[in-house]
Parts: structure tokens; C-alpha cells; sequence
């Protein structure tokens, strides 16, 4: 049995943050802009917080 490889993991947690990334970015699409305005708000705040996730697996992925 081998083992996972570092960038294996990359891979794997690139491949979902960019499927959060979306989502996020889909949810804001189906939404009211007045009437759920906070809740986009949230949302922009969880795409920020991916995108800087992103920036950072990407780095490490640089190592790998």
C-alpha cells in the first residue's frame, strides 16, 4: 500500500475549495440583491476567506 503524496493532498483540497469557490459565487447569482443582502454579504465573506485558501495551497503547491 503506498502512501498519499503531498501533492495528492494539494489536489484534493484545491479541487474542493475551487467547488466552494463556486458555489459561493452561484448561491450570490440566485439570490435578491436588496432582499438578502446580508446573507450575500456572509457569502462574499466565505468566497474571500477561499480565495485566500486558494493563495495559500497554491504557495505550499510551489514547494511540491
Amino acid at each position: 500500500m503506498s502512501k498519499v503524496q503531498p501533492t495528492d493532498v494539494i489536489w484534493r483540497l484545491l479541487e474542493r475549495l475551487n467547488e466552494l469557490q463556486t458555489l459561493c459565487q452561484e448561491s450570490i447569482d440566485e439570490l435578491h440583491p436588496k432582499k438578502n443582502s446580508d446573507l450575500i454579504s456572509s457569502i462574499e465573506e466565505c468566497e474571500r476567506l477561499c480565495r485566500t485558501q486558494i493563495n495559500m495551497m497554491n504557495r505550499i503547491a510551489k514547494r511540491y
